[in-house]
This record gives structure tokens, C-alpha cells and sequence, in this order.
């Protein structure tokens, strides 16, 4: 696999739990059987994990980079982009480690 996008997204349950969904978007390359090539792009979920301290950039980051760790694609990570001036903090974040 190449390099992976990644989205995610924060909200709050209807007690006040906040969680954190990740999800992985590629490009993957399928051989047919008459020997031609096709790209797919495919996603999928990686992440739901309850976020349990506040929300501020750095520990945002951190809980994004538990997810990506444990699945062992850090490394693969291609853009972030947020359109949240406040979590820029994150990606900041993100790039440092």
C-alpha cells in the first residue's frame, strides 16, 4: 500500500461522551483477468474510540496517532487537512511526532 488520507470527525453522545472515528481512504490497484489494470479507491473505518480528556489539539493528536500506531500505518499518513482553526493545533501536532 501506498500513502493513505485519513478523516475523522469529534462528537458528543447524548451524555456527554465524546468520540473520535477515523477513516482510511487509498488507492488500490486490482489486475483483471484479461491482464488490464483498474484503480479502486476504497475507505474504511480504522478508529471509534471514546475521548475521554479534553479536547485540545495535542491530545487530539495523540488519540489520532494511538489508532494509526496500533494498525501500524503512521508511516503511511499522506495529508491532513481541517478546516477548524482551533485544531490546526493538531496537525501541528501530528507532523512533529
Amino acid at each position: 500500500m501506498g500513502k493513505i488520507s485519513f478523516t475523522m470527525d469529534i462528537w458528543s453522545d447524548p451524555d456527554l461522551k465524546a468520540y473520535m472515528a477515523v477513516t482510511a481512504h487509498w488507492m488500490e490497484c486490482q489486475t483483471l483477468q484479461t491482464s488490464q489494470q483498474r484503480l479502486s479507491l476504497r475507505a474504511d473505518l480504522i478508529g471509534f474510540i471514546n475521548v475521554v480528556e479534553n479536547h485540545t489539539g495535542e491530545h487530539l493528536a495523540q488519540v489520532f496517532l494511538f489508532i494509526l500506531d496500533r494498525l501500524k500505518i503512521a508511516n503511511k499518513v499522506s495529508f491532513l487537512l481541517n478546516s477548524i482553526k482551533f485544531n490546526l493545533y493538531f496537525i501541528d501536532w501530528v507532523d512533529h511526532c
